[in-house]
């Protein structure tokens, strides 16, 4: 059974505390997921990417 809200690919999420010298509250999208670690892809304003990041599940949570 599919969980709803689950993390996934193309999802936007939030994180709920720094990861990889990224603070909490920063925003990212869900370009790969691994399970319980997900690549999230970090951009700027103007869609320019920062970053990729690997972060565990249990420390995003989705942007509502």
């Amino acid at each position: 059974m599919a969980v709803a809200n689950a993390i996934s690919e193309h999802a936007v999420v939030r994180f709920r505390e720094a990861i990889h010298g990224w603070p909490a509250g920063t925003i990212g999208a869900v370009v790969s997921d691994y399970g319980e670690v997900v690549l999230v892809e970090i951009a700027n304003e103007a869609g320019e990417t920062l970053e990729f990041v690997q972060a565990p599940v249990a420390q995003l949570e989705l942007k509502r």
